[in-house]
């Protein structure tokens, strides 16, 4: 999301794979970072999808963030954790340890990784902040897919009670997250990206194990989620 943020502004970059490339990895490891996306402008640096924080960086000052409707954000939530369900349980086990071509992150973290974060972002209105540390890392590899979309399903559940009792005024409250106070609005709307766009790549992983998804959701079903082009 962040190359699609700098090419559709015509902002140049220089790619860097720190998977595959040793010089890469050394040179994220000079600036702090140990996770990606980082982006790096001159001697100052920032790490995580955050495109509020990535404008400022870049001097983009014509972007503003905003979220959608707090109803239109745990609707579409929901139609993506109930699509990731489908498309989880068609992943057979012993090809849960694939890795995409780019990134060494095999299939099963990303599948839970899913649901992970739409649970830590329930979370942030209860606790009051949004951490990426509160992210779980991999799953122990001798798990199943099925187990995988048992967890899934708890996180629907969860968001769909928590958003049935929850007063409205709170997706204005500000919750603490690693880059300062936002709406929890703001982090629905992120979380909804975030989710929306691995469960496209766990479509992709099942194209490459010559499995169709199950009804897999289209760019209208997504309308309203700004979401890379690439993968369409």
């Amino acid at each position: 999301m962040t190359k699609e943020f700098l090419s559709r502004r015509g902002i140049p970059f220089e790619p860097m794979d720190v998977e595959n490339d040793p010089r890469a990895r050394e040179a994220l490891a000079a600036l702090g970072y140990r996770a990606v996306p980082v982006v790096q402008a001159g001697d100052r640096s920032m790490v995580g999808w955050n495109p509020t924080r990535l404008a400022a960086l870049l001097g983009v000052t014509s972007f503003r963030e905003t979220a959608a409707p707090a109803e239109d954000l745990i609707r579409s939530l929901e139609v993506v954790l109930d699509a990731a369900l489908r498309a989880v349980r068609q992943v057979p086990d012993d090809r849960l340890t694939m890795r995409s071509p780019d990134r060494d992150r095999p299939l099963r973290q990303l599948a839970h990784h899913i649901f992970n974060i739409v649970e830590v972002g329930v979370d942030a209105d209860i606790l009051g902040r949004y951490h990426v540390a509160a992210l779980v890392g991999d799953v122990p590899a001798q798990t199943t897919a099925e187990r995988i979309a048992r967890y899934g399903e708890m996180v629907l559940a969860k968001l769909t009670s928590w958003y049935r009792e929850i007063d409205q005024a709170a997706f204005d409250r500000p919750i603490y997250t690693d880059d300062g106070p936002r709406p929890l609005a703001l982090v629905f709307e992120r979380t909804r990206g975030h989710a929306a766009q691995h469960l496209r790549q766990v479509y992709e992983f099942l194209r490459w194990c010559d499995i169709e998804p199950d009804r897999p959701l289209t760019r209208e079903d997504l309308k309203g989620i700004d979401l890379p082009d690439a993968l369409w």
